[in-house]
């Protein structure tokens, strides 16, 4: 196959602050394992970990829209001119016909305009998509007031009616008109890139909302368990939360659920919603965010992972690194693994349609040692069938690049 010179991988943050940008960085050092160059272009500043690794850097040394005045944000989501110009200094300096390219999130500080800059080297680039941006304007295809998922065919009228902003309904209307610019810019129909996707389910969703991309590939992320051996669940006590804490991400379910039961509710994580008061007055302690083998202690003292998000989880990494840990798992209904968690019989789910749902469940986890028991079991026995392993999730870019590198050199 035709060899590769350098990857690129482009993507908002170089510093971790979510799941998408640590998958992205799992990606460079994998890349870097393999011995290849690589170059990553970000929307915040260098890291000191990427130059370990001997990455070269670029970053546009910007933040995320939320963190910018409300005039600047407006603009720079719906176009980062910034972004065009300095990618496009990028490839006009350093590319070559064995350059490969590999986006990740563009939508807090990248923009539209990423397409536009990439569009000379898409027979070269694939674009991984960790969320709904490239085809939902509010890249999650949920109501976010109401709590439940969306059924809308983007920008059709009922989704451009739809009041689904968490925050007000001017936002929908700039996430609307972003979202007609991204198709203009990112011409998904007529595209050469390579669009992957976590999860067939999700791929499939893409393709009946309309997505017009014609290379379509389903590579699920990584996913590591947090501790070798299997965790005793059936001898604990207390629930885990693993996540932002955010309203997407139901941890207020989590906190209300914990506290109906009478239940300790362990929330590892930052974000807005903190419980008042503390540990022991309500049952529920707040760690904030933890690194793998402190999640891994924590979780050896838990009897299940709570994964209540409003939003559909594409993937929910923290889905299988708990259950392939040994510990049960308690998913929304909605998201992509709920089928494959009830079938595989390491966990249950639950409707955040119906208040009381999640409480009834961990009532019930908290009182069956033995379900408790089979379940872990059954996570850590089988549920590394659902991921890659980093090394076998690589190798399926590389062999992605290698063959558009061969069609690229035909033509």
């Amino acid at each position: 196959m035709t060899a590769i010179d350098e990857v690129v991988v482009i993507n908002d943050f170089a510093s971790a602050r979510g799941g998408a940008t640590m998958v992205a960085l799992q990606a460079v050092h994998q890349y870097r394992r393999l011995g290849y160059r690589v170059t990553y272009i970000c929307g915040d500043s260098p890291t000191a970990e990427l130059n370990a690794l001997g990455v070269a850097q670029v970053g546009l040394n910007s933040s995320a829209l939320l963190e910018l005045p409300a005039g600047q944000a407006f603009a720079q989501g719906l176009h980062n001119r910034q972004t065009e110009d300095v990618i496009g200094q990028w490839i006009r300096e350093n590319d070559t016909p064995r350059t490969v390219y590999h986006l990740h999130n563009w939508s807090q500080i990248l923009s539209p305009s990423v397409f536009r800059a990439l569009r000379k080297v898409e027979d070269r680039l694939i674009v991984t998509c960790h969320d709904f941006f490239n085809i939902c304007p509010n890249g999650g295809f949920s109501h976010f007031r109401s709590s439940t998922p969306c059924s809308y065919r983007s920008l059709s009228a009922q989704c451009l009616l739809s009041q689904c902003d968490r925050r007000n309904p001017a936002r929908k209307y700039w996430r609307a008109l972003r979202h007609m610019h991204l198709n203009g810019l990112a011409r998904f129909g007529k595209s050469r890139s390579t669009f992957t996707f976590l999860h067939t389910r999700m791929q499939e969703k893409f393709v009946n909302s309309g997505f017009a991309a014609n290379d379509l590939v389903s590579i699920p992320n990584p996913a590591e368990a947090w501790t070798d051996d299997r965790i005793e669940a059936e001898r604990n006590e207390g629930f885990l939360f693993v996540g932002r804490l955010g309203r997407d991400k139901g941890a207020d379910l989590a906190i209300d659920a914990a506290r109906a039961t009478g239940q300790k509710m362990t929330l590892v994580g930052i974000g807005d919603l903190v419980p008042n008061g503390s540990a022991e007055e309500t049952g529920v302690e707040v760690t904030g965010w933890k690194g793998r083998s402190e999640i891994a202690e924590i979780a050896r003292r838990a009897r299940a992972v709570v994964v209540p998000s409003r939003v559909t989880e594409p993937f929910g990494l923290v889905i299988l690194e708990a259950a392939m840990s040994g510990l049960p798992v308690i998913v929304s209904s909605h998201a992509y693994l709920a089928g494959d968690v009830v079938q595989m019989g390491f966990g249950d789910t639950f409707d955040i349609a119906h208040p009381g749902h999640l409480a009834e469940v961990i009532g019930a986890f908290a009182a069956d040692d033995e379900r408790i028991e089979r379940m872990s079991r059954a996570g850590f026995a089988n549920a590394h069938s659902l991921c890659n392993t980093p090394e076998s999730w690589i190798s399926n870019f590389i062999r992605i690049f290698e063959a558009k590198l061969a069609q690229s050199v035909a033509a």
